[in-house]
């Protein structure tokens, strides 16, 4: 005879029971915070009904803070009464989102960054939003690399994004010095890869001058840090509608992490074709319609950039 378990009969030690997982989610959700770092190309301008799309997208995946770019003005603002959030925003063109509490913190970065104080779940945090010039674009000359370094990284652009990562990490130990040892976001569009990606294997072994500045100075690249293999997570950010023919694919946009461990992180999106993302372990598709320029209008992801998204705590905390 089969013995059949009464409905109060114990779950077995290797089933954990449904209330159990729902604690442990709340316990991590108190103790991480989620980020979205995103470029709102042209601030929505290049796709039709562009920022009711943007505010669908961010409807629908919560997030704690949101680092913008390419704001255009106001589409920060509009985001922000679309979803709640409130914002931090010096010039025209970058933005801090956030869904507690946040204040501008005013530096000499006006035009290409955005520093605010944040209050979160986890504690007080200096976030920044960054948009490094665009110019001088160093994947264009790769067939140059790493022989003529020494040019590409002479152009005016790069030395202009170089400057500008120098810039934000003196202002961020300045106001470290004035707000105290606070952990640090610094997300955005960076306009050039990182020297992790290009290690000799599918790219040429040379160090990007702006994004080595974070490296050097002991920040976590949230992406990498999950995602360690670029051969298996390559994550072309920019651009994945974009023919392959026309722009070399790279990823660009970044959420580097001072005083913060990763939990989780990934690139959240559309890609017009299966030439990388498709095959890419740190991919997620939005879905929808999805065609390369210059027919992208009615694409449901509203940006020729993949977002960042990270979720992130305290070191110290563990993972639940």
């Amino acid at each position: 005879m089969t013995n059949t378990p009464t409905p109060d009969a114990p779950t077995p030690d290797h089933e954990p029971r449904p209330e159990d997982t729902k604690v442990q989610e709340t316990i991590r959700q108190l103790r991480t915070i989620r980020l979205v770092c995103w470029n709102l190309w042209y601030g929505g301008a290049e796709i039709d009904q562009g920022r009711q799309k943007q505010a669908e997208v961010l409807r629908g995946q919560p997030a704690d803070i949101v680092f913008a770019q390419e704001c255009f003005g106001d589409a920060a603002l509009e985001l922000g009464r679309a979803s709640g959030m409130t914002v931090a925003q010096q010039d025209f063109d970058t933005a801090v989102l956030s869904a507690a509490p946040v204040r501008l913190l005013p530096t000499d970065t006006a035009h290409y960054a955005t520093a605010a104080l944040v209050q979160t779940r986890i504690g007080e945090v200096i976030a920044w939003s960054v948009h490094l010039g665009p110019w001088d674009y160093g994947p264009y000359r790769a067939d140059e690399l790493p022989e003529q370094s020494a040019s590409v990284f002479g152009q005016y652009g790069e030395r202009e994004r170089d400057q500008q990562a120098g810039a934000i990490l003196a202002e961020t130990e300045r106001l470290r010095g004035e707000l105290g040892e606070l952990p640090v976001i610094v997300a955005g569009d960076f306009n050039v890869p990182s020297s992790v990606d290009w290690n000799g294997s599918h790219r040429p072994q040379v160090q990007w001058p702006a994004t080595q500045r974070f490296i050097d100075a002991g920040y976590t690249d949230a992406f990498r840090a999950v995602h360690p293999d670029p051969d298996a997570a390559p994550g072309r950010t920019w651009s994945q509608i974009e023919p392959l023919e026309k722009e070399p694919r790279d990823r660009i946009d970044f959420i580097y992490l001072l005083g913060l461990e990763v939990d989780d992180a990934d690139h959240f999106g559309d890609a017009a074709d299966d030439d990388d993302a498709a095959q890419d372990g740190g991919f997620t598709p939005y879905g929808g319609a999805c065609r390369h320029i210059p027919d992208q209008r009615v694409n449901a992801f509203p940006s020729d950039h993949l977002a960042v998204r990270a979720t992130v705590r305290r070191p110290g905390t563990g993972q639940v």
